[in-house]
């Protein structure tokens, strides 16, 4: 039996904060912030186990359900991170047990007025045989969106 292709793409998010970077930085360093946006419980997923150790070469971990059913992993290893500046981490994703995707992602912080512009590349490998960059793209979107709500309403 043959494994489908393996699908190649980049995307790139751009995200305007009016916080400062190191606000924005500590959402991404600190695993009660981070869960908060990334883990989305609120929206339908529930997060059965998350675990963040930011550092190069720290882990993070958040498995759970998608809204309606599934299960899903990703688990990632952070590379390299210049604090209030820079995040490089890479992630593997299953989707029911079954390889879905690995991903190269970088975060740069850069300060704009008294914000932050944030921009995220991401480089996917997508295992299935089909082309996801879309739905990654749009997952990005809605969670920097998440983001910037929870760092609005001061939830970090």
């Amino acid at each position: 039996m043959s494994a489908p292709d393996i699908v190649h793409a980049r995307l790139t998010v751009t995200r305007d904060y009016d916080q400062p970077p190191e606000l924005v930085f500590a959402a991404w360093s600190s695993a009660e912030a981070k869960r908060q946006w990334f883990g989305a419980e609120s929206d339908g997923f529930e997060i059965e186990n998350y675990k963040l150790d930011f550092r190069p070469g720290g882990a993070e971990r958040c498995h759970g359900r998608k809204p309606g059913g599934g299960v899903f992993t990703n688990d990632g290893v952070y590379h390299y991170i210049v604090e209030d500046e820079k995040i490089v981490l890479t992630y593997y994703m299953t989707i029911d047990g079954a390889p879905y995707s690995a991903s190269l992602t970088s975060i740069e912080l850069k300060p704009q007025g008294r914000g932050t512009r944030l921009t995220l590349t991401e480089h996917n490998a997508f295992l299935m045989g089909r082309d996801e960059n879309a739905s990654r793209t749009e997952g990005w979107t809605w969670g920097l969106g998440r983001l910037d709500d929870a760092l609005k309403h001061e939830r970090l």
